[in-house]
């Protein structure tokens, strides 16, 4: 039998699959080509689902933890025995002191059904929630800021672009579905540039690769501001009918002549104008901006200062046009009858989590589909903290770095085991989320988890959603979407008043009701108003840049064999040069280090990347975030993770 369903990874691609289901199991996952913006293309990652969901690792029991924390040695026990000792141990810490009660909940999966949890902790006396981000945020805040809205023309849309500008972004690996879109283009005639700090996978696509030195996209782009105004080469009708405080922005954009740029950014000044010449002269142009660019310091204000090249040249509203970095197409996805946050609640910064864990006297921890220990910077401090905790409870479907802290974990449906509906943060449609298998041995999803805890907490289960087809048929009403289930279950859906072109109706969301050079909301919270370069004092040692792997996302499908196999032992690259200096051969153990931590991988030399910087590939098996410590980016309490100043030397 093949059922129509969908990847709900947290990456772009939101790809819509056909599964072969036989006796109750998955035998085959291939992609769905009804699905305009991946066509069919599923990535390894959406492929090894049969592994994931039936390897050996995949959790089918409770574990109680038997040996050391972070030893991950478990017997398995009973699922009642594990539900009610997780919901004593909660419960006697709500009698007690409630707010010494944390919860976490990661966001492995894009779906709306993980969302009930709120209705459990929000049923608590009190509890301790964990504020900030991994992941967008200062580039989502920074977009809002600016357009009023996160949103972004249909990924087919790209074929009629006549130049794409790819900046901080590598699609041949994060984003593969996108490349058949800019395929297209180039095919017709589209010119592609390159902007990141490395000569990555995407460049052989491009037909012009920038490298600026980390750190500084910021002074690059207001560069390029500042050449297209002083030579008027903007599209001035545009500035003038749609946007707001383009004179304030003008002058601060002065500051960035092409010599200071040069200087800054290591990109000549040459380059410079030649890109600038190019967004300028070649229509319809298209700018998409990668995550990454926004994990540092002056992310959310270089994620601003980018954005706003396609309003300055008029690009924005058009076919084939606009700015692109990530998709919040409304209507959103939403629970119905959420309960409102309790008062008796205080947060924890999830830059600092290990240290205010100890602050701030945390003694039980529920962690859902979420790996802190690996994902979350600072990550020695975080295992020192989970090692003091009485009690912490993880809900996964394998026994990650962090559940090898846990004292009872407890086993998560997979994927295509339980219902939800989901929208991709890259494309435009609705999609069903499938169950097509019961949960495996004593799994379950955990609206089934909480509404089992809730019953032995003496709090309400009926507030607490169960995951069935009525649940996901309560959000699409509650959400406004005109669909049924039958519906969905033809293939991705589109809302009736979707439009492929954003913003053609020139109707912006911001205080202004344009397109904000100068952002009046970013003032009133007392931030820079229009983006400002501040020079950072990262002058000694390697800057280290962590980059994402093709066939994992982040630490999840480490587990899975077939994966690791093939994956290289750790390694990082560096400056064939640099490496020449330090007397480091290709291939041979290093030790990348600095205050904070350190870590041992292979050196792979190479021309690709800039001298002074170090690249390692995230989703391998080293403790990477041990070198990052904990900060936040200037707008939008993201996590800084490039940019970070580290030592290398020979592993002894």
């Amino acid at each position: 039998m093949k059922i129509k369903a969908v990847c709900p990874r947290d990456c772009y691609g939101g790809c819509s699959l056909i599964l072969e289901v036989a006796d109750g199991r998955i035998t085959k996952v291939e992609g769905d080509k009804e699905n305009r913006a991946t066509e069919g293309i599923i990535c390894r990652k959406g492929i090894e689902y049969i592994s994931r969901n039936y390897g050996k690792n995949r959790l089918k029991k409770a574990l109680k933890r038997v040996g050391e924390k972070g030893k991950g040695e478990f017997k398995e026990i009973d699922i009642e025995e594990a539900l009610n000792e997780v919901a004593k141990r909660i419960k006697e810490v709500q009698e007690k002191e409630p707010l010494s009660f944390l919860f976490y909940k990661g966001a492995g999966e894009i779906g709306t059904a993980s969302k009930v949890y709120n209705n459990f902790i929000n049923q608590l006396n009190g509890y301790t929630y964990v504020y900030g981000d991994l992941c967008s945020a200062a580039g989502l805040e920074a977009v809002k800021a600016t357009y009023g809205s996160v949103e972004h023309n249909a990924p087919w849309d790209l074929e009629n672009a006549n130049l794409i500008v790819i900046w901080g972004k590598n699609p041949a690996n994060t984003n593969i579905q996108e490349l058949i879109h800019i395929k297209r283009a180039r095919e017709k005639g589209a010119k592609v540039v390159l902007i990141d700090i490395r000569k990555s996978e995407t460049a052989k696509y491009a037909d012009l690769v920038i490298n600026p030195e980390v750190g500084t996209d910021l002074v690059l782009a207001m560069a390029i501001h500042n050449y297209l105004i002083e030579n008027k080469k903007y599209d001035v009708d545009f500035v003038e009918n749609f946007t707001y405080g383009f004179d304030e922005f003008k002058a601060e954009a002065k500051r960035y002549t092409l010599d200071y740029a040069e200087r800054i950014t290591k990109v000549s000044k040459e380059d410079i104008v030649y890109i600038a010449d190019m967004m300028a002269s070649i229509k319809p142009f298209t700018l998409i901006c990668g995550f990454g660019i926004q994990r540092q310091a002056q992310g959310g204000q270089t994620v601003r200062a980018i954005s706003l090249l396609p309003a300055l040249l008029g690009s924005v509203g058009v076919v084939g046009g606009g700015f692109r970095y990530s998709n919040h197409t409304r209507p959103r996805l939403n629970i119905p009858k959420m309960l409102k946050p309790i008062k008796n609640i205080r947060g924890i910064n999830v830059v600092n989590m290990g240290q205010e864990i100890k602050e701030k006297g945390i003694k039980c921890m529920l962690i859902q589909a979420a790996n802190p220990v690996v994902s979350n910077p600072n990550s020695g401090a975080l295992r020192e903290a989970l090692k003091e905790l009485d009690f912490l409870v993880c809900i996964d479907t394998v026994v990650s770095e962090t559940a090898k802290y846990a004292d009872i974990i407890l086993p998560a449906a997979s994927t295509f085991e339980y219902y939800d509906v989901l929208r991709s943060y890259w494309h435009p449609y609705v999609m069903l989320h499938e169950k097509v298998t019961e949960p495996l041995g004593d799994s379950m999803h955990e609206s089934r988890i909480y509404r089992e805890l809730a019953k032995r907490m003496g709090l309400n289960e009926e507030k607490i959603p169960e995951n069935n087809l009525e649940f996901v048929e309560s959000i699409l009403k509650y959400s406004k979407i005109n669909a049924t289930i039958d519906d969905l279950r033809k293939g991705p859906y589109l809302t009736d008043d979707y439009s492929e072109v954003v913003y053609r109706d020139r109707i912006f969301k911001t205080p202004s009701g344009k397109i904000e050079f100068k952002s009046i909301l970013l003032e009133e919270q007392g931030f820079d108003g229009v983006p400002k370069y501040k020079e950072n004092n990262l002058n000694n040692g390697f800057k280290l840049i962590s980059i994402h792997n093709r066939d994992v996302i982040n630490s999840q499908y480490l587990n899975i064999p077939s994966i690791q196999d093939k994956l290289d032992n750790p390694y990082a690259y560096i400056n064939i040069d640099d490496a020449k200096e330090i007397n480091i051969e290709d291939g041979e153990k290093i030790r990348v280090f600095n205050d904070n931590g350190s870590v041992e991988l292979n050196a792979k030399l190479t021309y690709d990347i800039r001298r002074g910087h170090v690249i390692v590939p995230f989703g391998q098996d080293i403790d990477l975030n041990s070198l990052i410590k904990g900060q936040n980016t200037d707008i939008g309490l993201c996590t800084v993770f490039h940019n970070i100043e580290v030592n290398i030397e020979k592993a002894k």
